[in-house]
């Protein structure tokens, strides 16, 4: 047996160095007794350290000086490995960090019994450093924009939620502000989304520039940003930072070979106390930009409570548009279009009405621009589509309505955009048995030129199911000849803005887009005609037909 024990010794010392962790074997007393390779590599390396005595040495006492240099570990170490060593525990585990030479270090350090007669223990540390800053990389990932670095919404929302809980202790309060960027989509579409990466990460680099120590930018999506503001005694300070915000983004931004100009619009919303709930708080911040945007962008808006029953009722009204189209609360009415001289029916222009059980009947005016907003205009629009269609089919098959009668609808920008419309307008005709001459799709100027590159190839798409076109509200969207000579287009439709009343100013510019229209061949529709005078000066004008309350005023289908 004694001739074996040399055998066994240098077996479990080959044990003991095949193990990758930094090990040591403590008597009962603490006493290091052995240490493993690993171990003995890492004291050569880094001499200084307090973590790991050497062989003779006692942990403990070794530990307790490794606190009186600073260690706040150190002292749960020695607790944790002394109950280990007592019998009282059966292992011990902590995962901490260790500044090593300059470098932050992990380690994950475990104490267990020695089960031997004479008791002891087993401490080893294992090196976690790279598995720690890859769980660190995966947690930045995860609340940070990966393009700017800055905060996300979810961190942005979580330090706000702090920031609002603090506010029982202090007499300050906390301001949001909601940034986004005017004319990015044009910037974007024209340089390309490589030059607007750029500038969202210029932006970003302003942003920190000019908040102060303790401010939270977010990066809220797409080219939106939120800021965090803590300690705000009054309005004056948010606004402050809104203008420095303002200044900065004013200046030109250097991308590539190009020079940008921006500008952005900002809404405030400040706190009212820690009751506050954050996306409440977001949401009116962002209700204030949108009024700045309103009030003509590169401006700050600061939220108050007329904005906030303003949102309200908005909310109210989104929420009942939702519901309306499944709820059959929209209406069509009809107002005729025809010869201003003669009065011969031409056409309708057909108006979607609704009437809501809960709001009344709401002025167009007051839902529509909300409807294109959140996208609802589309279905809406192909309903009008087909209800015009076979309220047209119906009239024509009863001989209400002349032989060239034709119904207009309005179709909006975001509809013009979608590719299947000339799918959904050719269903319409079809589920109407409605020819497509007595169709008349109705587009607006400003609609075509928002939309420069795309509009004549998609209203070419059109004109090919054999639907009229007419370019409505013309002479306010500021389209060239040579562009209108570009759109397949039948009618122009006079903006009622250029009927003014013929006993002070001369209908100068109607005859000349009546002209214009005419050498283009093309047939003018002058809207908003009021009065037998003007209907008379129109058909002087040589304008081909006209609408408004002289001619009849919008009415339902059994009334027209």
């Amino acid at each position: 047996m004694d001739e074996a024990l040399p055998a066994i010794e240098g077996m479990s010392r080959a044990v003991l160095d095949s193990l990758s962790a930094h090990t040591a074997l403590l008597d009962h007393t603490g006493l290091v007794i052995a240490v493993n390779r690993a171990w003995a590599r890492f004291l050569e390396e880094h001499p200084g350290d307090s973590w790991r005595p050497p062989v003779g040495h006692d942990y403990l006492a070794a530990c307790e000086a490794a606190a009186k240099e600073g260690s706040v570990q150190a002292p749960v170490v020695a607790d944790g490995v002394r109950s280990v060593l007592a019998g009282r525990h059966r292992a011990f585990h902590l995962d901490y960090a260790d500044t090593v030479d300059d470098e932050e270090l992990w380690f994950s350090l475990r104490a267990t019994p020695l089960d031997i007669p004479t008791g002891g223990a087993v401490v080893s540390y294992t090196d976690i450093t790279t598995r720690k800053r890859a769980e660190s990389q995966l947690a930045h990932q995860a609340l940070h924009d990966p393009l700017t670095g800055l905060s996300n919404r979810t961190l942005f929302v979580d330090r706000l939620s702090l920031a609002l809980a603090r506010l029982e202790r202090r007499t300050t309060t906390v301001a949001v502000l909601f940034l986004d960027l005017d004319r990015f989509k044009v910037v974007n579409d024209s340089l390309g989304h490589d030059v607007g990466d750029q500038l969202i990460t210029a932006m970003a680099g302003r942003l920190r520039a000019v908040l102060r120590p303790g401010d939270t930018a977010a990066r809220f999506g797409g080219d939106e940003f939120t800021v965090l503001c803590e300690e705000i005694a009054e309005p004056a300070d948010a606004i402050a930072i809104a203008d420095r915000i303002l200044a900065a983004v004013a200046k030109p931004f250097q991308l590539d070979d190009a020079e940008v100009r921006l500008s952005t619009s900002v809404g405030i919303a400040l706190a009212t106390g820690p009751g506050d709930r954050p996306d409440e708080l977001v949401r009116d911040a962002d209700a204030a930009m949108y009024q700045a945007k309103q009030q003509g962008k590169a401006r700050w808006v600061l939220f108050d409570d007329d904005m906030r029953a303003s949102a309200v009722a908005r909310l109210e009204v989104e929420n009942a548009l939702h519901r309306a189209l499944e709820r059959d609360e929209f209406r069509l009415h009809y107002q005729p279009i025809a010869e201003p001289g003669s009065g011969r029916l031409l056409g309708a222009e057909a108006l979607v009405r609704w009437e809501s059980p809960a709001l009344g009947s709401m002025p167009s005016e007051e839902w529509l621009p909300l409807a294109e907003e959140i996208g609802l205009v589309v279905p809406v629009g192909a309903w009008a589509l087909e209800q015009a269609c076979r309220q047209a089919a119906e009239w024509l098959a009863a001989g209400r309505v002349p032989d060239d009668f034709f119904v207009a609808v309005n179709v909006s920008g975001r509809q013009l955009a979608q590719p299947d419309l000339p799918v959904v307008v050719e269903q319409a005709l079809q589920a109407a048995g409605l020819a497509a001459g007595h169709l008349c799709v109705e587009i607006t100027e400003h609609a075509v030129m928002d939309d420069l590159d795309d509009a004549p190839a998609r209203l070419g798409a059109l004109r090919e199911t054999g639907v009229r076109i007419a370019l409505d509200n013309f002479g306010t969207g500021y389209s060239s000849l040579a562009r209108l000579r570009a759109f397949p287009v039948d009618f122009l439709k006079i903006d009622r803005c250029f009927l003014t009343d013929p006993a002070d100013d001369d209908p100068g510019v109607v005859r000349a887009v009546v002209h214009l229209a005419h050498a283009l061949g093309l047939r003018a529709i002058a809207e908003g005609v009021e009065g037998d005078e003007q209907r008379r000066w129109l058909a002087a004008c040589g304008c081909d037909a006209a609408q408004g309350t002289a001619l009849g005023p919008p009415q339902p289908p059994e009334a027209f």
